[in-house]
């Protein structure tokens, strides 16, 4: 029997449309209810229980939650031979352009999160539990030092929570405004004291983690559903979405549509709903000619618009939900310009660690800018599309894979574009900002972006590794 329920009624995260701006906001809907059921459970059937929801992780790769749980709870093996000292860590570095949503469900509400993480932390057995989050989230980080106060004074953090016998200290941990800060063991390094740089491939953070522990690292979504998954079971919680992904998603739509803003969907909602129904579509007399999944996944064509929202449906087209952002470009955009700044936004993102990754970011960069200004030949076309098959997989992160996927992605889907590039040069010249948001107006719906980063990135010394220099 099809689910009649609308899409609005199956919200869960953003179901209250004003923001909880107390704990007694958070308390008289329940809020808390979920950490006292767990109290009275064992760990490891809180593990099971979100096990069996199948939650996936938000941030991004979309890892089951219960799994990495159960792996860090069962981790026996600590630093040096010694007993293990377990960790959460929330990764809210939320750096990738065209996402605003850890930032806004924060924004609403803080208290989900911090619920959630205690939650996780009693399930797990950690020593520990940390908020990562960037210093240029000044707003974020008031809201949750505020948040976190209320709910120590209240007993539902710190010291034998709620008479339990058990301790649960949260802090919060500032990082630096890193594109790389959102990766894992690159945020571990700098809760450890060290810059953003990814470790070396195989070093998984269940096994070795923070101070060489074991260690969970889940996003803020990903935390805030947990609280909703105990109080209504696992069964309600699969009834939304799908059965590859279930649940719902907060997704980040900009770009060319009539309503840009942040929307609560069930994974499985078409990406044209998103686009159409809520965002408004195109303006008048324009139709969608792409969409961006950040800068981390395969650009989406028009005739893909259909594809279900879900993890198994965007990989096939072939494409990914990423973390949720998606930037629409019409007709009179030009694609090739937005892939151009995205592939300087790796580039200066790149941390130097792996030559293949700058080296490789920086001759695409330069080839796109070659394109741009029409002074390309095949042969450019053909260096771009060698370095984007060779960087894949060549870094100790995931960033020169993102490009050569995403860069590679536009030749494949827009060859007629390439052709006409190599002829004349860009001829659309439109300005395209690259979508790295820095707030968001929900009562008009507007994105105010970072329009000052590519200078700002030049002034603090980042620089993109051109061929020759």
């Amino acid at each position: 029997m099809a689910d009649q329920r609308t899409l609005e009624e199956q919200r869960i995260l953003l179901q209250y449309d004003k923001p909880f701006t107390s704990l007694e906001d958070y308390l008289e809907v329940g809020g808390f209810e979920a950490l006292k059921t767990s109290l009275k459970m064992k760990p490891m059937q809180i593990i099971d229980l979100i096990k069996k929801s199948f939650l996936r992780g938000r941030g991004g790769a979309g890892f089951p939650a219960g799994i990495k749980w159960d792996g860090v709870r069962n981790n026996a093996t600590g630093a040096h031979g010694h007993a293990p000292q377990r960790y959460l860590v929330c990764n809210f570095s939320e750096g990738e352009p065209g996402t605003y949503k850890d930032r806004f469900l924060v924004q609403k509400n803080p208290y989900a999160l911090i619920e959630g993480m205690m939650i996780a932390s009693y399930a797990i057995g950690t020593v520990n539990a940390i908020i990562c989050i960037k210093v240029i989230s000044q707003r974020e980080i008031a809201i949750l030092k505020r948040a976190i106060e209320e709910c120590r004074q209240a007993n539902f953090l710190g010291d034998n929570v709620l008479n339990s016998g058990h301790d649960f200290p949260l802090e919060i941990a500032i990082g630096p405004d890193s594109y790389l800060l959102g990766e894992d063991r690159a945020q571990l390094e700098v809760i450890e004291g060290k810059p953003p740089w990814p470790r070396a491939k195989g070093i998984i953070p269940v096994y070795v983690g923070l101070y060489d522990q074991p260690t969970c690292v889940n996003n803020v979504e990903t935390l805030s559903t947990v609280p909703y998954i105990i109080r209504n079971g696992p069964d309600w919680f699969k009834s939304i979405g799908t059965a590859d992904s279930p649940g719902t998603m907060i997704f980040t739509l900009t770009g060319d549509v009539q309503r840009p803003g942040m929307y609560e969907l069930p994974l499985g909602t078409p990406l044209s709903t998103l686009i159409n129904v809520y965002g408004g579509g195109p303006l008048m007399g324009r139709h969608v000619q792409a969409v961006f999944s950040g800068p981390t996944n395969a650009v989406i064509p028009a005739d893909k618009l259909d594809t279900p929202l879900d993890y198994g449906s965007m990989r096939k087209i072939p494409s990914g939900l990423g973390s949720g952002g998606y930037t629409v470009l019409d007709n009179t955009a030009c694609v090739l310009t937005m892939g151009l700044n995205f592939s300087k936004f790796l580039a200066l993102e790149s941390c130097g660690q792996c030559s293949s990754c700058k080296t490789g970011t920086g001759r695409i960069t330069r080839g796109l800018e070659l394109l741009e200004a029409g002074e390309a030949t095949e042969e450019t076309v053909l260096a771009i599309l060698e370095d984007c098959h060779h960087i894949k997989g060549a870094g100790h992160c995931y960033l020169c894979t993102e490009e050569g996927i995403e860069i590679g992605s536009i030749f494949y889907n827009f060859p007629e574009v390439i052709v006409e590039h190599l002829e004349y040069g860009c001829l659309k010249n439109r300005h395209l900002v690259m979508p790295k948001i820095k707030s968001f107006d929900e009562e008009t719906h507007t994105f105010t972006f970072d329009e000052a980063y590519f200078d700002r990135c030049a002034s603090e010394g980042k620089y993109i590794n051109y061929p020759g220099e």
